[in-house]
């Protein structure tokens, strides 16, 4: 069966494909579903999974038919088959298989060679009681030698990266801040362990219905010391598809881009940045769900608990049309100078 038949089929029961790569993304039209990155299809088999609904394989083109026309007539599925009547394909020989590119996981044991040394962040504010949280600490060893390492967990509780903050003095030529992994497939830190079962940060986003997006872990662990848990890490100014596919499942009713503002500098890369990244989410999320809400100065690591208050409060009363309409105007503004690119604006959302 060819992709062009495989696509055909699909389109004629309702699924609106889009292209990505060797697959498609699709909602989950069997099930009413809404999620337009719900269901990934490959072009070549029609082999599919539904990310929402989770499982441990993927289905054949047939059982998708069968469960959108809601039944499971042989002759009825075989005309729209065009004759093919199949369950998923045979795996290839073991000289042909291809190799599975599998992301690397590190083994908890690691965290016990990272020493609580906790003083630059406690100096800072962030008590130790949050810093365990985050099962942080110093690297005295190995890649990560002189930083303070935070592990990234992914969503079955493995260790799949670390990210890590440079504590030398001595080298001005070291990076800031070093990751190692996968940092385009990160959603930190929702999946952090609790040693009493709970997800914090899970459930916060879930009793809040929101999510705050910023650029650092420096700016997560000051909103977390003082009790705003609702957050992830973008680590930058753009946000990752993997990120954005995270949000739509999560079925929010509001999301707070707050990166830096670099408002004392001659380009403010932050609001530029989040600018960029409220276009790419205005291709999922209505535009009353998503507000631009940057830290009243540099940073969140930078503001004292009196200045969270009052930049709350100021986001409790943000209006979300007047939001849409001020991030118009300026994306306007910078696409004239060419700090926003024009491909990634689109009339309709604001119309």
């Amino acid at each position: 069966m060819t992709t062009e038949k495989i696509k055909s089929i699909l389109e004629g029961l309702g699924y609106k494909l889009t292209d990505n790569g060797s697959d498609w993304r699709s909602s989950a039209v069997y099930r009413g579903g809404d999620n337009p990155l719900a269901l990934q299809i490959y072009k070549d088999t029609g082999a599919w999974f539904d990310y929402v609904q989770g499982g441990d394989k993927f289905r054949s083109l047939k059982s998708l038919v069968e469960l959108t026309l809601q039944t499971n007539d042989s002759k009825k599925i075989g005309n729209i088959l065009g004759g093919y009547d199949f369950d998923l394909p045979k795996p290839p020989v073991a000289e042909d298989r291809p190799k599975l590119n599998l992301e690397k996981t590190y083994p908890e044991s690691l965290l016990s060679n990272l020493l609580p040394h906790y003083r630059f962040y406690e100096k800072k504010g962030i008590s130790e009681e949050t810093l365990s949280f985050f099962k942080a600490g110093l690297a005295t060893q190995g890649a990560m030698y002189q930083r303070f390492v935070f592990p990234i967990y992914n969503s079955s509780s493995q260790i799949h990266g670390f990210s890590g903050r440079d504590m030398s003095s001595r080298d001005s030529t070291r990076p800031k801040w070093k990751h190692m992994g996968k940092k385009s497939t990160w959603v930190y830190p929702y999946y952090i362990p609790h040693s009493m079962g709970a997800h914090p940060v899970a459930k916060a986003i879930e009793d809040k219905g929101a999510v705050i997006l910023v650029e650092s872990i420096g700016d997560l662990l000051n909103l977390h010391e003082h009790n705003i848990k609702n957050v992830l890490v973008a680590f930058g100014v753009s946000i990752s598809p993997a990120l954005i596919c995270f949000l739509v499942s999560l079925s929010v009713k509001r999301i707070v881009i707050s990166f830096n503002n670099d408002f004392d500098k001659s380009k403010n890369r932050g609001e530029i940045g989040a600018l960029k990244t409220y276009l790419k989410l205005l291709n999922y999320f209505d535009r009353n769900q998503v507000v631009i809400h940057l830290p009243t100065k540099n940073d969140f690591g930078d503001m004292s608990a009196q200045d969270l208050d009052l930049w709350l409060s100021s986001l409790a009363c943000t209006d979300s049309s007047e939001s849409s309409s001020y991030c118009h105007s300026r994306i306007q503004e910078l696409i004239e100078c060419n700090d926003i690119p024009s491909s990634l604006y689109k009339k309709k959302y604001f119309s």
